[in-house]
C-alpha cells in the first residue's frame, strides 16, 4: 500500500536540489516500480534496454544519497526565498557546504567520495576563488549583528585560508569606503536641515551649569569638549564593529526590525543595511513570478483579459502568503459579489470609452 500522493519529478541539471526531489518522491514509489517489473512486461523491457531494473542495492544507494542530500536541499532553501533577507545568508551557505564536502569526503564510502569529488569541482568553478566573490556577499554578512567582522573573519580563513588576510583587508577598505560616501550623504542632508535650528544651538552652548559653578567655567569647558571629542573619535561604523554580537540564533529574528529599532543609533549604517539588505541573492523567486504566467493562461482559459490575469496572479500570491487556511464556503457569498461586479465590467474598450464620456458629463451637471 503507498500512501503517498506525490507526483514522480526527473532531474534538472541545472536546479541545485532537484536531484534529491527526484529520489525523495522515487523512493516513496519503490513497491510501485517493482509491481511494474513484475506485472507489466513492456515496462520490463523499457528498463532493460536502458540501464536496467532498480535493484535492491540501487534502492539502498538512493536512501543514501537521499540522506547526504538532505541538509544541501534545506541549505538551498536558506537562499531561494522570497518572504525573508536572504543576502545575508549566502556567505554561511557558502561555509556550511564547505563542511559538508568535508565530511562526505572522509565518509569512506566510494559512491558519495566520487559523488562529492564532482560537486566540489562545480562548487570551485563559482566559489573557489575568494577575491572574485561578489562584495556584496562578504559586506551583508557585516550587517548582520549576530555575525558581523568576527564570523566573517573566520569563514573567510576556513574557505580561503591562503588569501584570506588579503581578502580582510580588500573587505575592509571597501566597508570603510562605502561607510564614507554614505555619510557625505547623510552629512549634506544634515546640513540643509541644520541651518534652522543653528541660532538655537548657539544659545545652548553659551549656557553654562549654574550647579556646577565650583567645578569652574574652565573646567565645565574642558569636560565638555573631552566628552565630545571622546564621543567623535569613534566613528559609527567603529562603534557598531565594536559591540558584542547579538546572541539569538532563533528562526524567529527578524534582521530587518532590529535594524529599525536601532536605526537611533546608527542612522547612517541603518541606511546602508537598508539597501544591501534589500538585494535579493537569488533569482530563483523572480523566475517563478514570470513562469507562473503559463500556470494561468492554459489552453482552457486561453481569452482572459489583461486585467483577469493580473488579478489571478495577485490573488494566488496572496493566499500563498497568508498563513491562516481559508475556507472558500465561508467567502461565497462575497466572491458572489465579486463575481457579479466583474461581470459589470465592459470588455469592449469602446465601452469604456464611452462610460468614462458619461461619467465626465455627470461632472459637469
Amino acid at each position: 500500500m503507498i500512501d503517498s500522493k506525490a507526483q514522480l519529478c526527473l532531474d534538472v541539471p541545472t536546479r541545485w536540489n532537484s536531484t534529491y526531489m527526484m529520489l525523495k518522491v522515487a523512493e516513496k514509489y519503490e513497491r510501485a516500480f517493482d509491481s511494474y517489473v513484475r506485472d507489466d512486461h513492456n515496462f520490463f523491457l523499457d528498463l532493460t534496454a536502458g540501464d536496467g531494473v532498480p535493484t535492491f542495492d540501487d534502492w539502498e544507494i538512493v536512501r543514501k544519497i537521499i540522506k547526504v542530500l538532505e541538509p544541501f536541499y534545506h541549505l538551498t532553501l536558506k537562499v531561494s526565498g522570497s518572504l525573508h533577507v536572504t543576502s545575508h545568508s549566502l556567505f554561511e551557505v557558502l561555509t556550511d557546504v564547505h563542511c559538508l564536502f568535508d565530511g562526505w569526503q572522509d565518509c569512506g564510502d566510494l559512491d558519495i567520495i566520487s559523488m562529492t569529488s564532482k560537486m566540489r569541482e562545480k562548487y570551485n568553478k563559482y566559489w573557489g576563488e575568494g577575491n572574485k566573490i561578489n562584495m556584496l556577499v562578504y559586506l551583508a554578512v557585516i550587517f548582520d549583528p549576530r555575525c558581523k567582522m568576527s564570523f566573517l573573519d573566520f569563514g573567510v580563513n576556513l574557505l580561503f585560508p591562503n588569501v584570506a588576510n588579503d581578502i580582510m583587508k580588500m573587505i575592509d577598505k571597501d566597508l570603510h569606503c562605502l561607510f564614507n560616501e554614505y555619510s557625505s550623504n547623510a552629512g549634506r542632508i544634515e546640513l540643509f536641515e541644520g541651518r534652522s535650528s543653528s541660532s538655537i544651538n548657539l544659545c545652548s552652548s553659551m549656557e553654562i551649569d549654574q550647579s556646577e559653578m565650583k567645578t569652574g567655567l574652565a573646567k565645565q569647558k574642558y569636560l565638555k569638549k573631552k566628552k565630545q571629542v571622546g564621543l567623535e573619535s569613534k566613528s559609527e561604523l567603529d562603534r557598531y564593529l565594536g559591540e558584542d554580537e547579538e546572541v539569538n540564533n532563533s528562526s524567529s529574528f527578524d534582521l530587518l526590525l532590529w535594524w529599525k529599532m536601532n536605526s537611533p543609533r546608527f542612522p547612517i549604517l541603518a541606511q546602508m543595511a537598508r539597501d544591501i539588505l534589500a538585494i535579493p541573492i537569488s533569482t530563483v523567486a523572480s523566475k517563478n513570478v514570470f513562469s507562473t504566467g503559463g500556470r494561468v493562461l492554459d489552453s482552457f482559459r486561453s481569452s482572459l483579459t489583461p486585467l483577469m490575469v493580473e488579478a489571478l496572479v495577485c490573488t494566488q500570491d496572496w493566499l500563498r502568503k497568508s498563513n491562516d487556511a481559508i475556507n472558500l464556503e465561508d467567502c461565497f457569498d462575497e466572491l458572489q459579489t465579486m463575481e457579479d461586479d466583474l461581470s459589470k465590467i465592459p470588455e469592449d474598450q469602446e465601452d469604456v470609452s464611452r462610460l468614462s464620456t458619461v461619467f465626465e458629463a455627470q461632472e459637469k451637471t
